[in-house]
C-alpha cells in the first residue's frame, strides 16, 4: 500500500442510508438491539488504560475512572461504548478485576477486545469469561458494528506482534455477506489496520486483506486504539481514526519520534482523552475528540 494515501487528514463523514436488517451474530455472546428504523444515537470509544495492578487510586485508574464518568454523564445518553484494547499494562489478573469493577458502573453497554499488553490473560479463558468473546458482530440502529482481534502475534520471525489471520479474514466475509454494501459500517480493533511505522508497530499483519474485504463498502470507518493520539487517515473508501489513551499520550510519528516520551500524572492529563461519535437518522456519522487539557 502506498504510504502517502495515509497523509492526508480524516474527513470524518460517512454519508449513507441506514437500514434495519437482521442481527447477523450476538455482540461478545451478549444480546444487542435489533432496530428497524435508524434514529440519532451516540457511541463512545476508548482504549490503551494500561492499569497496572488492582490499585483504584493508580494514575491509570484514575484515568479510566475519569472517562467512564464523562461517558455515564452525556445527554442524550450514550447508546454503546467499546474499548479497544491494552485494558492492562501486562496482564495483571487484579487489573482486570478492577476494570471489571469500573465497567460495571457505565449504564450503556460495553464491549471490550484485548490488546498485547492484555495478552497474557486474553489468550486464556479469563478474558473470555469477563468480557466475553475477542470479536463480535452486531447491528444497532442501522449501523453494522464489527470488532476483530489483531493480538494474533505474527507466525514469521519479525513479522511483528499484529495480525489478522485467515480464519479471522474467513469470518469476516461471512459476516460482510450478510449485510447490503450500502450499511453504514464501523469496525473496531486494537492495532491500526495499515502499516505506517513498523518500529512503533502501528503496523498489521494481514491488514490488506481486510481492505480487499471492503473495497466494495461505499465508505467504512475503522476505530483503533493503540497509538495514544487522536490521528486521522485515510485511504480510498476507508477512514481509519484513533483514539487517545486515557493513561498517556504517545506523538504523533508522521512529526518526528522525539527522544524522550511524556507520560500524563494525576494532576496532568493533557494529552489523554477519549472519542465520541454521534451517527444521525440518515446514517451520517461525526466524531468529537474529547480531549483533556490538564
Amino acid at each position: 500500500m502506498d504510504r502517502r494515501l495515509f497523509l492526508k487528514h480524516l474527513g470524518f463523514c460517512l454519508a449513507a442510508n441506514a437500514i434495519g436488517i437482521p442481527l447477523t451474530s450476538g455482540p461478545s455472546g451478549a444480546p444487542a438491539q435489533d432496530e428497524s428504523s435508524a434514529t440519532t444515537f451516540k457511541v463512545a470509544f476508548l482504549a490503551d488504560a494500561h492499569l497496572p495492578d488492582g490499585n483504584p487510586d493508580s494514575i491509570a485508574a484514575r484515568h479510566l475512572a475519569l472517562a467512564l464518568e464523562e461517558i455515564n454523564g452525556q445527554e442524550p445518553p450514550v447508546d454503546l461504548v467499546f474499548f479497544g484494547g491494552d485494558l492492562t499494562h501486562d496482564g495483571n489478573p487484579k487489573a482486570l478485576s478492577l476494570a471489571k469493577e469500573f465497567f460495571s458502573s457505565l449504564r450503556p453497554p460495553v464491549w471490550l477486545l484485548p490488546g498485547e499488553k492484555d495478552y497474557p490473560i486474553a489468550s486464556g479463558s479469563l478474558w473470555t469469561e469477563i468480557f466475553g468473546r475477542s470479536t463480535f458482530s452486531f447491528l444497532h440502529k442501522g449501523v453494522h458494528f464489527i470488532g476483530l482481534n489483531t493480538v494474533h502475534f505474527g507466525q514469521k520471525a519479525g513479522s511483528g506482534l499484529f495480525q489478522i489471520s485467515h480464519p479471522q479474514h474467513h469470518w469476516l466475509a461471512a459476516e460482510l455477506a450478510e449485510t447490503p454494501c450500502e450499511l453504514p459500517l464501523i469496525i473496531v480493533s486494537h492495532a491500526p489496520l495499515y502499516r505506517l511505522f513498523h518500529p512503533w508497530q502501528w503496523w498489521t499483519e494481514g491488514a490488506e486483506t481486510v481492505h480487499d474485504l471492503l473495497q466494495a463498502r461505499q465508505r467504512v470507518i475503522l476505530l483503533h486504539g493503540h497509538v495514544h493520539q487522536h490521528i486521522g487517515l485515510e485511504h480510498k473508501n476507508l477512514q481509519f481514526l484513533g483514539v487517545r489513551s486515557t493513561a498517556w499520550p504517545l506523538p504523533d510519528v508522521r512529526l518526528g519520534v522525539p527522544q524522550k516520551q511524556r507520560e500524563a500524572t494525576a494532576s496532568d492529563r493533557t494529552g489523554c482523552g477519549w472519542l465520541l461519535l454521534t451517527i444521525s437518522s440518515d446514517g451520517a456519522i461525526k466524531g468529537h475528540d474529547c480531549l483533556w487539557e490538564g
